[in-house]
């Protein structure tokens, strides 16, 4: 790292710094060593806030100041979330916390951390950071003054001016050589495959991809060197010809440079000269813009493994054989004679594929109107469902209630257990409608229910008595009283019981027990045992 003189040099010493370099958090990492040296331990609430803007940066960079030698004796907390900070600093007091603004906002509005004893502030990856946030404004409230502040972003922008202007006035400007020199050589294919958490644990996987014949890993720090040798080393590679970790020179014709995240400048150049097939970056996506200003003319492409290349060669497979299809059908005159004047100022592969082009531009349209027309068929039965739900649930309200006072002579459904009138009974078929039954007499018929004229037994089943002789209608009820006229001023000692006594009460419809008339008035033993006749049709 080479720090521009021209912008440090007669400049006033300040203790707000901005550092312009790649959004590399073990480098970030470097930077805020110096803060977490003075980061005291004998706090109780923090003394080094690091803003980042996210919650997987504020992972990566704790990783990151963990493995430095001054975060010994320190304890950092990274604050992913509200709660998980509030728990984390109930165990403890912490000396370093990272975190995005939104997720310490919310943490200050709980009651969940104190800012008073903060020293040195943070600002990481300021190029991703809003300069107008609510959030970030309701953090650096409640900060010290006096506290120093180190911004880290990789190019002066706008919104890492309005930054400056706002929370780090007359801050030191320090360049890192993010930009390759123009007379270096240039890389001849540069090709990237962005990994979101650790990019070592990709390395493996992309030397089996490529399969080079000699490969060198580009390294920044030794640290990620020692980790990139024992990967290589379980995979069987020593550290030689086949393979080798770098943090600069790398041997002359080497197949295959990958570099772990965006390294600098300086490292960028050594690699490059020695003129390797490709160089392959294993990055974050946010490291992308980097990337491409150390590349220079060679635009970075990404990585497509074989799987992808496969099926993309498999696609182009099956169009061929269309084409060959069509062609050994012959060749038609019509569209050689629309297509010959383009010969004059094309060539015939040209024309081809053009015509291809258009093939594939027509099938998608015709694919994005059939997914349209599904859709739309799709929202008509959605809404066809829900005009049915619905008048199924104003039918449902629009019927009658049971409870209902003008429902209750709608219909039998309408009357209540209490409201049925007693003397009012729906006759059965098992009575006469026609001719009214006789008063204290059962209606007896010596004939069977078909007509015929054939004595079943003194009694058919149709005007067999019911318990007394009585009707069903006329039969008394609770000592031959209705309900509307049943005296109610009689005491538990002379009220009748049923209007007979217990002792002469006739048992089974007025006959004593001995002498009731058993299944049609006559005794077991003597009961005419003649067959039965067919029963007609009910």
């Amino acid at each position: 790292m080479s720090a521009s003189t021209r912008e440090t040099a007669g400049a006033v010493r300040s203790a707000h710094v901005a550092y312009f370099m790649p959004p590399d958090w073990a480098r970030i990492a470097l930077r805020a060593a110096p803060a977490l040296e003075r980061a005291s331990g004998d706090s109780p609430t923090p003394t080094l806030l690091i803003l980042v803007p996210d919650s997987e940066a504020a992972i990566a960079l704790s990783r990151a100041l963990a493995e430095l030698p001054a975060a010994a004796e320190r304890r950092i907390v990274a604050a992913t979330s509200p709660n998980r900070l509030q728990r984390l600093l109930g165990v403890g007091p912490a000396d370093v916390v990272v975190g995005s603004p939104e997720t310490l906002a919310a943490s200050l509005a709980a009651s969940a951390i104190k800012l008073e004893s903060v020293r040195s502030v943070v600002f990481a990856a300021a190029d991703e950071m809003d300069a107008e946030s609510d959030a970030l404004a309701a953090v650096l409230a409640e900060v010290p003054k006096d506290a120093a502040r180190i911004l880290t972003a990789l190019a002066p922008t706008d919104g890492v001016e309005a930054l400056i202007t706002r929370y780090m006035s007359k801050a030191r400007r320090v360049h890192d050589d993010v930009v390759a020199a123009e007379a270096g050589p240039a890389a001849t294919s540069v090709r990237y495959l962005t990994v979101a958490s650790d990019p070592i644990s990709a390395l493996p996987a992309l030397l089996d991809e490529l399969d080079a014949p000699s490969a060198a890993v580009l390294v920044g720090n030794d640290s990620i060197a020692d980790l990139a040798r024992r990967v290589l080393a379980s995979m069987g590679y020593t550290d030689g010809p086949l393979a080798q970790v770098t943090r600069g020179p790398v041997a002359a014709n080497t197949s295959l440079v990958v570099t772990i995240g965006v390294p600098t400048a300086s490292a960028w150049k050594e690699a490059v000269t020695a003129q390797p097939a490709q160089v392959v970056a294993l990055c974050a996506p946010r490291d992308l813009e980097a990337l491409r200003l150390l590349a220079g003319d060679a635009t970075p492409t990404p990585l497509a493994d074989r799987a992808s290349l496969s099926r993309a060669r498999a696609v182009e497979s099956r169009r061929r054989a269309e084409l060959r299809a069509e062609l050994a059908e012959g060749v038609p005159a019509r569209e050689v004679l629309a297509l010959e004047p383009l010969l004059r100022e094309n060539d015939g592969l040209e024309i081809a594929a053009a015509a291809l082009r258009l093939l594939e531009r027509t099938r998608a349209e015709q694919t994005e109107l059939v997914r349209a027309t599904e859709e739309r068929v799709r929202s008509q039965m959605r809404e066809a469902q829900k005009e049915k739900e619905m008048a199924e649930r104003q039918d449902r309200n629009d019927r009658p209630e049971r409870r209902g006072g003008d429902a209750r002579a709608e219909g039998p459904r309408g009357f209540r257990g209490g409201d049925r009138p007693m003397g009012e009974r729906k006759p059965r078929s098992t009575y006469n409608r026609e001719e009214p039954p006789r008063e204290g007499k059962p209606r007896i018929s010596s004939f069977s229910k078909d007509g015929e004229g054939r004595p079943r037994s003194s009694y058919s089943r149709d005007d067999k008595p019911r318990t007394g002789g009585f009707s069903r209608d006329d039969k008394p009820r609770s000592g031959g009283f209705s309900r509307d006229d049943k005296p109610r001023s009689f005491s538990r000692d002379d009220k009748p019981r049923g209007s007979f006594s217990r002792d002469d009460k006739p048992r089974g419809g007025g006959f004593k027990r001995d002498d009731r008339p058993r299944s049609g008035g006559f005794k077991r033993d003597d009961k005419p045992r003649s067959p039965r006749p067919p029963r007609g049709d009910r």
